[in-house]
C-alpha cells in the first residue's frame, strides 16, 4: 500500500504541474474522497442488506421480481442486467434446469440471514422486513420448503405473466422477494447516484490524466472490458520450496495416496477406477505470471503460436496482492492444462468425441 501510495502522489505532482492535466482532472481525488466517505457511513448496510451468496433460489426469485418491474421501463432507464443486451443470458441463467438442493439453500439463507441480523441488529428496516421477528432458521425454512421455484415451468409462467403474475403469487418466496425489494431499490439507487457515478467519472478523468503522463508505458486497471495479459509458464520459491511450474496425473494420484484417500485429497470413482488407462506424466496444471484478476476465471490461455493451451480457474493465495498491485515474485495465475482436459475426456470419462470436437474435428 505504501507503494501505491507512492505512486498515487508521483502522479498527482506531474498533474499538478501541467496547467491543462491540473484543469482536466480539477477536484476529481477529492469528490472520489467525498463519495468514498458517503460509502464508509452506509457500508455496513451496503454489505448485508444485498443477500449477497444467499442461495440459487433467492437469486431466482429476486431476479423474476426485479424483471417483471425493470423490462417495463425504457431500455436505457432499466438496471444494467436487464438491458436488451443482456436479457438473453439472463433468461439462459434463470431457466437453467440445473440441479437444486433444498437442505442446501435452507442452511445458506439461514446463515446469510444470521449474519444480517448479527451485523445489522434487529432493529434495522431491512432485518424487520427480512425476518418479521422470527428467528432466520425458521424464516429459511419456511420459504424455502414452500417454494416452487426449483421447477423451470413454474419460473417461465411467472416471467410470462409480467408484473401481475409476480404481484398475485403466493409462493412464499416470491412473496419475500417482493417485500424486500422496496429497500434494496432504495440501497441500490442511493449507492449509483452518490458512489458509483462519481467513481466511474471522476475516475475516468484521473485514467486519462494517467495515460496523458504514463502513455503506453503502463496499462489501465481492469474494467471488464476484453484485454490480453502477457506472461510466462514460471515456477517460484515458497519458503524453502521450489514450487514447480506445472503438476502432471502423477502427483494427482500420489497426493491422493499419500494422505490414504481420506478427505479433501480422495479421488472420485471414476478416477480411481482409470488410473492405469492415464499417461501419468500429462500436465495437469500449471503456472504462469499473467496478471488477472476476479472474474478471469474461464479465460483461455494462447502461446505465442496462437493455440489454446489451457484455461484459467484460480491463482495462488499470493496473487491476492495483484487486486492493488502486480508482481511476479510469487503471485501465479493458475490453469488446467489442455493436455489434461484431453487426457481426462479420453481415459478416464470416455468422451472421445467431444475430445475431438476439441481438437478441430468434426461432430456428430
Amino acid at each position: 500500500m505504501e507503494k501505491k501510495r507512492a505512486q498515487e502522489a508521483e502522479l498527482r505532482a506531474k498533474v499538478a504541474a501541467d496547467p491543462a492535466l491540473a484543469a482536466a482532472s480539477a477536484g476529481a481525488w477529492d469528490r472520489i474522497a467525498a463519495a468514498e466517505r458517503e460509502l464508509a457511513r452506509r457500508q455496513r448496510e451496503y454489505l448485508y442488506r444485498g443477500l449477497s451468496g444467499a442461495g440459487r433460489l433467492v437469486e431466482i426469485a429476486n431476479q423474476i421480481v426485479r424483471y417483471a418491474t425493470e423490462v417495463e421501463k425504457p431500455n436505457e432507464k432499466r438496471f444494467a442486467e436487464f438491458r436488451e443486451s443482456a436479457l438473453e443470458s439472463l433468461r439462459f441463467r434463470l431457466f437453467s434446469p440445473a440441479p437444486i438442493y433444498p437442505d442446501f439453500e435452507e442452511a445458506i439463507l439461514s446463515a446469510v440471514l444470521q449474519e444480517s441480523l448479527d451485523r445489522l441488529g434487529p432493529d434495522d428496516a431491512f432485518v424487520k422486513a427480512a425476518l418479521g421477528g422470527r428467528r432466520p432458521g425458521e424464516v429459511a425454512h419456511e420459504i424455502v420448503g414452500g417454494t416452487r421455484l426449483a421447477e423451470v415451468a413454474v419460473r417461465r409462467q411467472l416471467v410470462a405473466g409480467g408484473r401481475a403474475a409476480v404481484e398475485a403469487s403466493s409462493d412464499p418466496l416470491v412473496a419475500w422477494a417482493r417485500r424486500l425489494d422496496a429497500p434494496y431499490r432504495e440501497l441500490r439507487a442511493w449507492y449509483e447516484d452518490n458512489v458509483e457515478s462519481v467513481e466511474s467519472l471522476e475516475g475516468r478523468k484521473i485514467a486519462q490524466a494517467r495515460f496523458a503522463v504514463h502513455g503506453k508505458s503502463t496499462y489501465p486497471d481492469a474494467t471488464g472490458t476484453l484485454r490480453l495479459s502477457y506472461g510466462k509458464v514460471a515456477g517460484y520459491e515458497l519458503g524453502t520450496t521450489r514450487v514447480p511450474c506445472k503438476t502432471t496425473f502423477y502427483g494427482l494420484y500420489d497426493r491422493a495416496d499419500s494422505f490414504d484417500g481420506r478427505a479433501p485429497f480422495d479421488l472420485p470413482p471414476l478416477e480411481q477406477a482409470h488410473r492405469g488407462d492415464v499417461d501419468l506424466a500429462t500436465p495437469l496444471d500449471f503456472v504462469t505470471t499473467n496478471d488477472i484478476v476476479g472474474g478471469n476465471s474461464g479465460s483461455p490461455v494462447v502461446n505465442r503460436a496462437g493455440e489454446v493451451v489451457g484455461v484459467v480457474f484460480d491463482g495462488n493465495i499470493q496473487a491476492f496482492v495483484w487486486d492493488y498491485a502486480y508482481t511476479d515474485e510469487q503471485a501465479r495465475t493458475v490453469a488446467v492444462h489442455s493436455r489434461g482436459i484431453l487426457e481426462g475426456l479420453r481415459k478416464i470419462y470416455g468422451m472421445d468425441a467431444l475430445a475431438g470436437e476439441l481438437e478441430g474435428g468434426a461432430t456428430k
